[in-house]
């Protein structure tokens, strides 16, 4: 089983993947295979944006000025792999 990438890995590969693309020297399939892995990465950072916004408002709005580190669940409380 493959580790999870980091968000600063994530984000690396990302910017990897949309320089090989800008570039145009990819034949069309190879392309198309970096592109799809790209929307995988665009999606997977997406879910880690939208849990760590969760934990930050949760810890904001605790009305006992307690740090409450609850885990949020995104909105459709779908997990996506990667």
């Amino acid at each position: 089983m493959e580790r999870e990438l980091s968000f600063e890995e994530a984000m690396d590969r990302m910017e990897e993947i949309i320089a090989l693309l800008e570039d145009g020297e990819l034949a069309i399939d190879k392309s198309l295979e970096v592109f799809e892995e790209g929307i995988r990465l665009y999606r997977y950072l997406t879910q880690k944006l939208e849990r760590v916004e969760g934990r930050v408002k949760l810890i904001m709005e605790d009305k006992d000025g307690a740090v409450d580190k609850s885990d949020f669940e995104p909105k459709g409380g779908r997990e996506l792999e990667f």
